[in-house]
């Protein structure tokens, strides 16, 4: 199958129990690893402001997750604890202690991995993230009832209607950008295609239902490495409050704010991103 034309290079592909995962690499100098978000859409291309804008001074790396963009998407039950997984198995390949930015739920994946090997994070830049105070409650009875209903073929019918060319705009529009200039025809585009691949629908399912939920409460105090929270000023998914149970949490953290920006503010404002990226991580790595 021909890859989706994610990012502005072809990935290479690493194993993980036998599934591929999609990686891709630009540029020289020291690593930084890019972590998408989860959504029923997502993939390494609304990393492709800072996989662009860092790659003239870093080695940037990025990586579809299991059930996204050009990674495989097998028919399984997903769960929080193998992205973690695949995280770590992504730092290892590096092989250098990395930076790593990651958005939203992909976040709290990453505050997960860099508690659990330390030595391969060098720093965090953690967009609009979750897991102190939203997406972070195991599955209960009724979401694994939900689960078992919608993993098979009314899952698929309801995920390709949200997924169709006008439930992506919407839902661009309504959660993920703050300024509708900002989605690009090459956008709705792209989350539009993303979902038309088979298995697309296995990943979402478990995220709608709760299953691929990270809780970081324990994880997220325990860290060392320096830390910058990134949040779009106007976000309404994982609104700017939030940021403040993570600040309490570590006194390692600091926050900068982006006006005019949403959910996915390293897509919707990538040069005012890039800067504060190049700032944090050239005064404290």
């Amino acid at each position: 199958m021909t890859p989706l034309p994610l990012l502005p290079v072809e990935p290479n592909y690493l194993d993980w129990h036998g599934h591929r995962i999609a990686h891709y690499q630009m540029g020289t100098g020291r690593p930084i690893l890019l972590v998408h978000s989860i959504n029923a859409a997502a993939s390494a291309f609304e990393m492709r402001g800072p996989f662009r804008g860092l790659s003239s001074e870093y080695t940037v790396h990025a990586c579809d997750l299991l059930g996204y963009g050009n990674s495989d998407r097998p028919a399984r039950h997903y769960r929080d604890t193998d992205y973690i997984d695949q995280i770590g198995v992504m730092l290892e390949q590096i092989a250098e202690p990395s930076r790593l930015i990651a958005s939203s739920l992909g976040a709290a994946y990453a505050v997960a991995a860099a508690e659990r090997w330390p030595e391969r994070v060098r720093a965090l830049i953690l967009v609009c993230p979750t897991g102190m105070r939203q997406l972070n409650q195991p599955p209960g009875r009724l979401a694994r009832a939900c689960y078992a209903l919608l993993r098979g073929r009314l899952g698929q019918a309801i995920f390709e209607r949200l997924t169709s060319r006008s439930g992506s705009a919407f839902f661009l529009r309504s959660q993920a950008y703050y300024d509708a200039a900002a989605i690009s025809q090459e956008t709705l585009d792209s989350f539009y295609t993303t979902c038309r691949r088979p298995g697309a629908y296995h990943a979402p399912i478990c995220f709608i239902t709760t299953m691929l939920n990270c809780d970081i409460r324990t994880s997220f105090p325990r860290l060392r490495q320096p830390i910058l929270l990134v949040w779009g000023r106007q976000a309404t998914t994982t609104p700017l409050r939030y940021a403040q149970a993570f600040l309490k949490a570590n006194p390692q953290a600091q926050l900068e704010v982006i006006d005019r920006a949403s959910m996915l503010v390293q897509d919707e404002r990538p040069d005012e991103f890039n800067q504060i990226c190049r700032t944090f991580l050239a005064e404290r790595t």
